[in-house]
């Protein structure tokens, strides 16, 4: 399974990680499940967002996944 990694502070996309099962929010770093489409988009996001020196925004991604929106409202709603 993909989980893509977002600091809580700052909501930047810091990363992506595979494993088995879900890795454990820390107090700084959140982690999201996701499927091959929105890494796909996440990677397009990235592509152009390196070039300007930047990381990907969790908004930007939501924007335009609305499977990574539905599971960031998913999320917020366990709290």
């Amino acid at each position: 399974m993909n989980f893509i990694s977002i600091n809580k502070q700052s909501n930047l996309i810091t990363g992506v990680v595979t494993a088995p099962i879900q890795p454990i929010d820390t107090t700084k770093i959140l982690f999201i499940n996701v499927g091959e489409p929105t890494l796909n988009k996440y990677y397009r996001l990235l592509t152009k967002a390196r070039k300007k020196g930047l990381l990907v925004d969790v908004g930007d991604l939501a924007s335009i996944s609305h499977s990574f929106l539905d599971s960031l409202i998913e999320n917020d709603k366990k709290r």
